[in-house]
């Protein structure tokens, strides 16, 4: 036993002085290693990645011209560099800083610039090997601002039967938005809506908060706002509304006789209706139709034409309509040129004789076809209404005056002429007269 015993403690102890011979011998080995790695091989190549890259341009020429950076395509770049061992095992991406190098830029524009990498701390110095991506495209321009008016939209607001919306009240508070950014993307702006997107049905005026600004391009197409910053963004928006209907036109008849029938004119449309508006909110106090203007009966003849302007004092026009040009149905219309030479006197002044010294006028009379087939001259009154010829207007012996035509036979045939007669005036002698003049006769 106690021989094994002795045996047993040689070989732990054999075991023991190995072991850290062992030990001894690595250690040695590696700082070895390390001081001919250092001897012979001072610095080392070292990959980064995604080290940021810095777009602030502060201090620069461009910055120092009134330019802004407005995009840049790389946000972050891989660098390959060499170092101190010791310095450079440490490092990682936010050990150093990749910058862009704007120091010869003046003007607006893309520009292609070099990248540079540096290291945050100034007393480690690297030697840098290659840069991915080496450039970048970069975009500078100029900061202004601009103001444009700013219109509501609210597509998803309908109304109610008979309403719509005042177009010329229809606005924002504020109406004008001030808005910041790069004049080149400013220059693209030619549109500004402040939008709702609430919906209701509207039957009165009403008032609303905006969602969203939208700006536009001179196309239509939609601006990315990113770039922008706008003095506010909250809108209100008016909705004031209007009662609307769509009414019939008519053309009033002037002078026509009192046994003429009116409606047996009828007329042509250019437009046959128009959508007018009021402020009132009644729609029974809009009428069923509107008189765009008169025309003479004596002016009326197959192949009358006039345009009309539309002038509607009291109503708003809807329709986007400025004229009308009406036109007489002549279809069915006859007309037949006729003499007149039998002429009466009508509300004379008691102390004139009068006597028509024109021999006969030439009229045309317009009416049903079958109708002015018949007719003669015997069916027309020719009148002379004198119920204003005063002393004033008769001045002379001779004088012209109007002649009033009607055919009072035929409720739908007219006279399509205004025509003058020369007349003649004499004052009459009274019974008193005569006595004063038979009593100066005697006397001599």
């Amino acid at each position: 036993m106690r021989i094994l015993k002795s045996l047993k403690n040689r070989i732990l102890n054999g075991f023991k002085n190995n072991l850290s011979l062992a030990i001894c011998s690595v250690v040695i080995a590696i700082i070895a290693w390390l001081v001919i790695s250092m001897t012979i091989y001072p610095s080392i190549p070292k990959t980064i990645l995604d080290v940021p890259l810095d777009i602030d341009i502060s201090g620069t020429a461009a910055a120092e011209n009134g330019l802004s950076l407005i995009s840049c395509d790389v946000e972050s770049v891989d660098v390959k560099i060499l170092g101190n061992r010791t310095e450079v095992g440490n490092l990682s991406s936010e050990s150093l800083k990749a910058r862009i190098v704007a120091d010869n830029i003046s003007t607006t524009g893309t520009k292609e610039l070099k990248i540079e990498v540096v290291s945050n701390d100034p007393n480690v110095l690297i030697e840098v090997e290659s840069i991915t991506p080496s450039k970048a495209k970069v975009v500078f321009d100029i900061y202004e601002t601009i103001a444009i008016p700013v219109e509501p939209a609210i597509p998803n607001i309908t109304f109610a039967e008979g309403k719509t919306k005042d177009e010329s009240e229809f606005r924002c508070d504020p109406e004008v938005i001030n808005i910041t950014g790069p004049a080149a993307q400013l220059k693209q702006i030619k549109k500004c809506t402040a939008v709702s997107r609430k919906s209701a049905t509207l039957d009165t005026s009403y008032t609303l908060a905006n969602d969203e600004i939208v700006l536009y391009t001179e196309d239509g197409a939609i601006i990315e706002q990113s770039s922008f910053k706008f003095d506010t963004t909250t809108f209100q928006i008016y909705v004031p509304l209007l009662t609307q209907k769509t009414v019939g036109l008519t053309v009033g008849i002037s002078k026509a006789p009192s046994s003429f029938d009116k409606s047996s004119i009828e007329f042509d449309y250019s437009v046959k209706s128009l959508t007018i508006a009021s402020k009132t909110s009644q729609l029974e106090d809009i009428p069923d139709t509107i008189e765009i203007g008169k025309v003479l009966l004596s002016d009326l003849k197959p192949g009358f034409t006039q345009t009309y302007p539309i002038d509607l004092a009291d109503y708003i026009n809807l329709s986007n309509v400025d004229t009308v040009t009406v036109t007489l149905n002549d279809e069915n219309l006859a007309s037949k040129t006729l003499y007149i030479d039998n002429f009466e006197f009508s509300n004379a002044p008691a102390n004139y004789d009068f006597e028509v010294i024109t021999q006969r006028t030439d009229i045309t009379v317009v009416g049903p076809a079958d109708v002015i087939e018949s007719i003669t001259s015997k069916d027309i009154i020719a009148d002379i209404n004198l119920s204003n010829a005063t002393a004033d207007t008769i001045q002379g012996e001779s004088f012209n005056h109007d002649v009033n035509y009607s055919c009072p036979n035929y409720d739908n045939v007219w006279v399509a002429t205004q025509s003058n007669v020369i007349l003649t005036k004499t004052e009459k002698v009274t019974e008193a007269d005569k006595s004063t003049e038979s009593y100066h006769e005697n006397l001599y």
